[in-house]
């Protein structure tokens, strides 16, 4: 494990994070990717994500210090894919964070400063709806919908 960045699974979550930014600037700039574009760029995170996975790395990782796990960080880079991935390993959708955010709620405030139940749909990027919706899909909870 690389002290500097951290364990193997959450250096690919950084390459996906990358993904994302190059995804967001595309948008910005008025040219989005292609799906098979975006497909594309992201398929050798996902390979090196199922390696791992496959080798039995620990993607149920949570450092509350620095908030976050895998999926947390997949979810926060819109990677439906990989949260998929990870949702079909059994990491939990509901852990929090030091401020007793749940990933959903989390992430509803990082994309739209608002909880899940708050967001116009029609502000949202299609990654961060999918992978928002997603999650939901799987049992995420707001924070508000757990009373511990």
């Amino acid at each position: 494990i690389d002290p500097e960045q951290g364990p193997p699974v959450s250096i690919i979550c950084d390459g996906i994070f990358k993904w994302w930014e190059d995804v967001s600037e595309a948008y910005e700039a008025g040219t989005p990717l292609s799906q098979e574009e975006k497909q594309q760029a992201l398929q050798v995170y996902l390979d090196i994500l199922e390696a791992l996975i496959q080798a039995k790395a620990n993607v149920h990782l949570w450092d509350a210090e620095e908030f976050y796990g895998p999926l947390w960080d997949a979810a926060s880079s819109a990677c439906a894919p990989a949260v998929q991935r990870l949702l079909d390993e059994k990491v939990d959708p509901n852990t929090r964070d030091e401020e007793g955010l749940t990933i959903l709620s989390s992430i509803s405030q990082l994309f739209f400063d608002c909880d899940f139940d708050e967001i116009d749909w029609s502000e949202a990027l299609q990654e961060e709806r999918e992978t928002l919706e997603l999650l939901r899909r799987h049992g995420a909870k707001m924070s508000k919908e757990l009373t511990t």
